[in-house]
Order: structure tokens, then C-alpha cells, then sequence
């Protein structure tokens, strides 16, 4: 536990990715063009993910591409990832708050340590809901239909259960994450704690600007390393502890729990660093209009407002906030999310009904070790393979980052894919491959 990454990763190291991309279906929009029948279903794997980012992005571009169903299949490294993307998707998909109301709670919940009793007392509900949802599937079906839990094992379906308990639970004292904040710091930084301010310092300037994420402000990056909140839209007390983040550490012979997860680069990576609207990203004698705040604020919100309307966001002066639900609402049959069982990518090409089936599938640095040969008798001709770089894991330094590009290359050209972007260090936040096939596939395909 002495890098600032953590056992537990609780945000991605990297924006949120659209899997329907032109880039990524290009062959299929081709077809789609031709035939105005529904296509067969797009089969896209999310390997460690970490948050809802991906999915949510996904889902709410899915507008362009009308006539494209697809599910996306998730696997993550334990079961509190699982308990954390189910309530930041209840969050985007609940029909009784405005637009405004949902991006201020998602990004609360998703980014800071601590939260407004608001955001508290919604958790502590949300987290009654999802017992009666994991527990009870014809339940699932009338509030998330999109939702598959169906392939968790009873003992995770059990353990999701205890998780969302401990965030139902009222007593805020159970879980002192500024207390565990503080040494988390405190054993990372050592004899530098006292000096921290000159750390945190050190990190931005040399590290978060040189991998070209300026848009983030320093006061708000040090703001966070030392609070753990990233994420201040509302005015009010911030003193409620966020439940979601805690997750059981082994320690020799027991367990123990608390926040074992980042505390160096920072929640901001995940929607703050990129925009549609370059207005965001303008330049006023050199430094930022907006911060990294402003910029994720934007992006929610424009997530969210694509998932109701199924229509492109524009900034602009009208109330979008006070548009009535029935204007429009998208289709909630065209996708679903299937959770499968914790790290069970080791299994899938053990499993008949997985061969072949992936058309995208991407995979986080942290879980990238399982792109093994043996995964490529899960991918179609022509899959697309996206793998998260070290860009942001800012302990590293350039030449391990130079030798992960490389690691994760070679990885891929084993497991028969081709690259096709991003070799160098600090050039992209992903890498691409195709898969092209093996002599193992090519043999059983002929």
C-alpha cells in the first residue's frame, strides 16, 4: 500500500471512452447504412473499469446509432466496484431529479471523501432500493431493466447485499474516511508529511501539467490531496462521510476497513480533462477559463441530458433543467449491462458461450495482465482491443511508462493483434489493436 494507485481503484486513470465510436464500428456502420433492420447485437467487454464512466458515455451516445443494439459485459476485481457503478447508474437513470440535481449527486458521490447530508440521506435510500433489487430480480426488472446480475455467484449476490447494509447504515461514526485519508497520506508520504504542501506542489507542476492536464487548476488538484474532495458545486457542509469508497483491506490475520484507494492523480481524469466544447478549454493569458470542476460539471450534465432526451447537448441560455420528462426518453431495450462474476476474465475462455462473442473490448492498466493468448479465442475477426496506458499513474516515471507501452505491445501482438495507435509514453490515454487472429482460430475457422 505504499503507491498512491491503492489496492482498490475507485475512479478510472483515463476519460470516459465512447465504445460506439465511428473508429471502433466503422465496419458495422457500413452495414447499418444498407439495411434499416436492427443489426445483431454489439458484444463489448469492460475489463476493471473501475466506475460507470465508460457505460454511461456509451449509453448516452447510443442516440447516433439508432438501429444498433448492444450489451455490454463488466468484470471488475471486487465486489464494492460492483456495489459503486450500480448506485452512480441509478443515479443517471433516476426519473424524479432534474438534470442540475443528478450531476451535482453523481459527482459528489463518484469524486468526494466527504458529502452534504443531501447526498447522505440519498445514499442511505438509494442503498434500500438496491438490497431489494439485488435480492429480488423481478424488482431489478421494473426499476433497471438494463441491469443483468443473473451471472453473480450466490455469494456475491450476498456480499453486494452486506455492502449496500453498511451504506444504509445511518451512523456516520462506522466510517472516519478523513481519519483514513489522512493515513493513507501519512504512510505515503513518510517523512515528507510534514511538508506535504511542497509535495502536492511538486506533483502538479512536474508531473499532472507535464502529462498535458493543465486544465486542472492547482489550487483545486491540492485542495483535493489534501481533503479528498474533488468536487465542491453546492454550497453547504461537507462533512458526511462517503460510504462508497470504503472497501476491507487483509492485514495479516484480519480485516480491516477503509480507504485504500487513489490519493495522487486525482478523480478529475475520469470527465474533467476533455470536452466536446472547446470553449471549456480556452486559454486566457495562458491559463485555463475553466477548471477541471467546470469541466466535469459539463460533461455530467451533458451525459445526463443525452440519456433523457436522446438528443445532442448545446450549451445554451433555455432551462434545459425544467424540461419536462416526456419530451423525449430513450430506448432502455437497445442496451444491457451484464455483471459477471468478480475477476472472472480468467474463466471466460474456459466458458462455451463467450467464444467469439466480443466485438470491442477494453481493458483497464490495473486488469491488463489478463491479456493473455488464450483471450483471444474471446474476440471476433476485426475485434477492437482498447487498453488504458500508465499516462496518469503518476508514480511512475517516462521509462516505466515506455516499458508498459511495450509490455502490453508485445502482449498483444501474442495474443494475435495488430496495433494501431498510441507507442509512445504520454502520447494518448489508450492504446489500439485489432485483432487480426492466430493460427489457433484461423485453424478452427477453416
Amino acid at each position: 500500500m505504499n503507491t498512491g494507485f491503492g489496492k482498490i481503484v475507485w475512479w478510472g486513470f483515463s476519460p470516459a471512452l465512447n465504445f460506439l465510436n465511428e473508429s471502433y464500428i466503422s465496419d458495422r456502420s457500413e452495414r447499418m447504412k444498407m439495411s434499416d433492420e436492427k443489426m445483431e447485437s454489439l458484444h463489448i467487454l469492460v475489463v476493471g473499469a473501475a466506475d460507470s464512466r465508460h457505460l454511461l458515455k456509451t449509453i448516452a451516445k447510443s442516440y447516433e446509432h439508432t438501429n444498433l443494439p448492444f450489451e455490454m459485459y463488466v468484470v471488475e476485481n471486487s465486489i464494492e466496484s460492483y456495489a459503486r457503478q450500480l448506485m452512480l447508474l441509478g443515479i443517471a437513470f433516476e426519473q424524479a431529479k432534474s438534470l442540475q440535481e443528478k450531476t451535482e449527486l453523481l459527482l459528489e458521490v463518484f469524486g468526494n471523501t466527504l458529502i452534504r447530508q443531501s447526498t447522505l440521506n440519498y445514499i442511505q435510500n438509494k442503498s434500500s432500493e438496491l438490497i431489494r433489487m439485488v435480492t429480488d430480480f423481478e424488482e431489478l426488472k421494473q426499476k433497471m431493466p438494463f441491469i443483468n446480475l443473473e451471472a453473480l455467484k450466490y455469494k456475491e449476490r450476498d456480499s453486494l447485499e452486506s455492502v449496500f447494509k453498511f451504506w444504509r447504515n445511518p451512523d456516520s461514526t462506522l466510517f472516519d474516511i478523513s481519519k483514513y485519508w489522512d493515513l493513507r497520506l501519512r504512510h505515503l508520504l513518510g517523512p515528507r508529511f510534514d511538508s506535504r504542501d511542497g509535495v502536492f506542489d511538486w506533483d502538479y507542476n512536474m508531473k499532472i501539467l507535464n502529462k498535458g492536464a493543465s486544465i486542472i487548476s492547482s489550487s483545486e488538484y491540492k485542495y483535493w490531496r489534501k481533503t479528498g474532495i474533488a468536487f465542491h458545486l453546492r454550497e453547504g457542509d461537507y462533512n458526511g462521510p462517503n460510504k462508497t469508497l470504503t472497501s476491507e483491506h487483509e492485514n495479516q490475520q484480519y480485516i480491516r476497513r477503509g480507504y485504500w484507494g487513489d490519493v495522487v492523480s486525482s478523480p478529475y481524469l475520469a470527465f474533467g480533462i476533455e470536452c466536446e466544447d472547446k470553449e471549456y478549454l480556452k486559454k486566457s493569458n495562458n491559463i485555463h477559463c475553466k477548471t477541471a470542476q467546470d469541466v466535469s460539471a459539463r460533461n455530467v450534465t451533458a451525459m445526463m441530458y443525452e440519456l433523457k432526451y436522446s438528443r445532442p447537448y448545446k450549451n445554451c441560455t433555455e432551462n434545459i433543467f425544467g424540461e419536462r420528462e416526456e419530451n423525449h426518453k430513450g430506448d432502455l431495450n437497445m442496451f444491457q449491462i451484464s455483471f459477471l462474476p468478480v475477476n472472472f476474465i480468467s474463466d471466460l475462455n474456459k466458458k462455451a458461450c463467450y467464444q467469439k462473442l466480443f466485438d470491442i473490448v477494453y481493458f483497464s492498466n490495473s486488469m491488463v495482465h489478463h491479456f493473455v493468448p488464450e483471450f483471444s479465442t474471446l474476440l471476433k475477426r476485426n475485434a477492437v482491443v482498447l487498453v488504458e496506458t500508465a499516462k496518469f499513474i503518476l508514480d511512475l516515471t517516462s521509462e516505466q511508462e515506455a516499458e508498459y507501452i511495450k509490455k502490453v505491445t508485445n502482449m498483444a501482438e501474442a495474443a494475435g493483434c495488430e496495433v494501431v495507435g498510441c507507442q509512445e509514453p504520454n502520447e494518448d490515454s489508450f492504446m489500439k489493436f485489432i485483432f487480426r487472429g492466430n493460427k489457433t482460430q484461423d485453424n478452427s475457422e477453416s
